[in-house]
């Protein structure tokens, strides 16, 4: 019965090309639903973050399809599959008594929760002709929405202050603008930069994230002061973004857009410390591309799809945090050592199978991220990194113990977990001010490892080292 159902279904869909095919979840077929997961990948898994307008979008819907008052105790659990236009292919819902996607409490009247399920799936598909996710345009992917009719009880109002302003409505309405310090915009379903911005000239921090915002052309002699710049969350190029000379903006967040290379806005920004560009997909990096960024002390690249970390890095030599988290690196660059002020080096989640030889030029380092990658050794050099508090070397391919790691005579924490010893590293009875040790998943711990190391566990002990196995 469910075959012949997911084919009609199907069909009906196919005849009504501008409308979703709707589907409840508990008559998909597995061979459809695994075919819908090979087609419509969704990177970050379960948890893919849904932009907001389209949270707004299906509340809407609901709104106008069902009165929603007769489903107080009901959450409608929502996948979209979606084309590379941003239009729904597929629709499969799932409807629950409770928060819970566990349909555990539904089990008690799965008669309501299925004739719900039925009642959308039958009214759902015509609202959604029109809908598109403009911030997934160009990928197919899935993500989940849900919707909730509970009623919520009133948030308590705290006591207001006069320096921040939350939402179009309180920016439009605000009187003394002198005052405001901080304008709260994120989530207000913005398609450009509100021209309200520019009644709060003593403004230090604009929240915009969240929106479907495509350009931005800010003029910041109207704004001297504005210290803090969030524009993450929208739909955002690497030539539409636009902001004059200005020696106030010290942090700019455009993580989560489209970018591809490091806008030229930035270089604009003179005294700019803090830039992130996580979760774009920067393809489009070059030497040129790190031009002109000498004030920036905090580079964020998590998640971005580098797979070449250009040269042109070493240019920025007040650099003090790099997250490179998350991307394609298997090798880095030999100028990534002129990083002289570098405190913090996240390479995490790579494919990299050697630190560069002169490491231990970045004499600054004191925290070292580089757990998830193919290291089977350590540079000689890298014993030189006296200033090295944090290292963390988890899920690598070690199979022997790197004897440089006994020279770090500040070292607190170290991890090791998951690499190939074979043998309890004795070596690292020898390195002096260690407080936390990791050594889960490595093949010399078995069931009887506390047994078998008894005499090395005791002597960690009798030092106050905690060590993890």
């Amino acid at each position: 019965m469910k075959i012949f159902l997911t084919i009609f279904l199907l069909a009906v869909g196919l005849g009504l090309s501008a409308q979703p095919v709707v589907l409840i979840h508990k008559d998909v077929s597995k061979d459809l639903s695994d075919k819908l997961s090979r087609e419509y990948r969704n990177e970050e898994g379960e948890v893919n973050e849904k932009p907001h307008t389209v949270q707004a979008a299906f509340e809407r819907v609901y709104r106008e399809i069902l009165e929603t008052d007769k489903f107080q105790e009901y959450t409608v659990w929502n996948r979209l599959y979606l084309n590379a236009e941003g239009k729904i292919d597929y629709l499969v819902l799932t409807v629950t008594r409770g928060y819970g996607m566990m349909d555990e409490k539904a089990a008690e009247e799965p008669s309501k929760a299925d004739s719900l399920a039925g009642l959308i799936s039958s009214r759902v598909a015509p609202q959604l002709t029109d809908f598109v996710s403009r911030r997934t345009v160009g990928t197919k992917t899935s993500i989940i929405v849900f919707v909730s009719f509970f009623t919520r009880p009133p948030r308590e109002l705290r006591a207001k202050k006069d320096s921040v302003v939350n939402g179009l409505a309180e920016a439009v309405a605000t009187k003394d603008t002198l005052k405001v310090k901080v304008l709260a915009l994120g989530q207000n379903l913005l398609t450009s930069v509100p021209e309200v911005i520019y009644r709060f000239p003593n403004l230090e921090e604009l929240f915009l994230g969240d929106n479907d915002i495509e350009n931005v052309d800010l003029d910041m002699a109207r704004l001297p002061k504005l210290r803090h710049l969030d524009l993450s969350k929208n739909i955002l190029r690497d030539n539409s973004i636009a902001i004059s000379k200005n020696k106030s903006l010290q942090l700019i967040n455009l993580q989560k857009n489209l970018i591809t290379d490091i806008p030229r806005a930035a270089r604009n920004c003179k005294r700019l410390e803090t830039l992130w560009l996580g979760n774009n997909r920067m393809t489009g990096l070059t030497n040129a591309s790190f031009r002109k960024l000498k004030p920036v002390k905090d580079l964020n690249f998590y998640k971005t799809e580098i797979a070449i970390l250009p040269k042109g890095i070493g240019k920025m030599r007040r650099l003090e945090v790099l997250d490179l988290y998350y991307n394609k690196l298997e090798t880095l660059p030999k100028s990534i050592t002129k990083l002289k002020k570098l405190t913090h080096l996240a390479v995490s989640h790579n494919q990299i199978t050697a630190l560069p030889k002169r490491i231990d030029r970045m004499k600054s380092v004191h925290t070292l991220y580089a757990h998830h990658n193919h290291l089977s050794k350590l540079p000689e050099r890298i014993g030189r990194m006296q200033a090295l508090r944090i290292v963390d070397l988890g899920y690598n391919w070690f199979t022997t113990f790197p004897p440089q790691l006994v020279a770090f005579t500040n070292l607190q924490e170290l991890d090791l977990s998951s690499n190939n010893f074979p043998e309890f590293p004795l070596q690292l009875l020898q390195i002096r001010k260690l407080d936390k040790l990791h050594l889960r998943g490595n093949p010399f711990l078995g069931q009887d490892a506390e047994r078998k190391y008894s005499e090395q566990l005791s002597q960690f002990k009798s030092k106050n080292i905690e060590v993890f196995y």
